[in-house]
């Protein structure tokens, strides 16, 4: 998304902010629906294109969705949309995936509300690993052959101990087909690492840190990007011992895997 569509977008969420302000415990149904319009301007590329349309008044276009979403979602989500419809984006379909990030945006809004925000990033991020750990898992959420619906209930039946925030985003993950559910989620965990406004920090050990050793980590870091950071652990015993952190696009690999793989490509040579 170019400068011009995230200077939208940014007031789109400047807006939205206020009328989340004052309506608590709506977030998530308000979040659902924005997902919904996505939805529905996903199947028509003509809708959206006409939304889009410079060539069209800001009003004609703000009418057209008040034509097209009058009745199928509350009133304030139509006039959400009405007012981005009135703004101008600088490539086309960044309309829809503005959208989107307020869907997010509004769920994890509300996570934050109720004070469940960085739990929140925690269950995504082991979900995260459990599907990248889980081959049947991942091919049960992708399979083709289960409408949408059915899939999106598995989520339910899968993660039973997430909470009602965590569910709504990996429901959604499941549902927009057109990306992966790890690159979702992985967004998903970003924008709430960036709504708590921290660093994310992903830590793979053979073994189990201690809190201390967290604590530790997060400091040396912290120091390091003159930023909050938030440490997520994964265990994964084939990286022998050591760490590999991942943080912004730096990896930091200090495990002896990957040393015994040095010394193999250096006998290779």
């Amino acid at each position: 998304m170019r400068s011009g569509s995230r200077t939208a977008l940014q007031r789109a969420i400047d807006r939205w902010d206020g009328l989340l302000a004052n309506r608590p415990r709506e977030e998530l149904s308000l979040g659902i629906q924005i997902f919904s319009v996505v939805d529905i301007l996903k199947k028509s590329h003509a809708l959206l294109n006409a939304l889009e349309d410079d060539s069209r008044g800001g009003d004609e276009r703000a009418q057209l969705a008040q034509k097209v979403l009058g009745g199928r979602v509350s009133d304030e989500i139509t006039e959400l949309v009405m007012g981005m419809a009135r703004d101008t984006w600088s490539e086309m379909g960044d309309l829809a995936l503005a959208l989107e990030d307020l869907g997010v945006h509004a769920i994890l809004y509300g996570a934050r509300r109720e004070d469940l925000l960085g739990e929140t990033e925690e269950q995504l991020y082991h979900s995260q690993r459990i599907l990248k750990n889980e081959r049947d898992l991942r091919l049960a959420f992708n399979s083709v052959t289960q409408p949408v619906e059915k899939r999106m209930d598995l989520v339910n039946e899968v993660f039973t101990g997430a909470n009602p925030y965590t569910i709504a985003l990996l429901r959604r993950a499941v549902g927009a087909e057109e990306h992966s559910i790890a690159t979702l989620v992985r967004r998903y965990i970003d924008a709430a690492a960036n709504m708590g406004q921290h660093l994310v920090v992903a830590v793979t050990s053979a073994l189990p840190l201690t809190r201390e050793q967290e604590e530790r980590l997060g400091a040396i870091l912290s120091a390091k990007y003159d930023a909050d950071v938030q440490v997520h652990v994964s265990i994964d015993t084939a990286v022998i011992g050591g760490l590999r952190v991942h943080i912004k696009d730096d990896v930091i690999d200090g495990t002896i895997a990957s040393r015994l793989a040095g010394v193999r490509e250096a006998f290779r040579n």
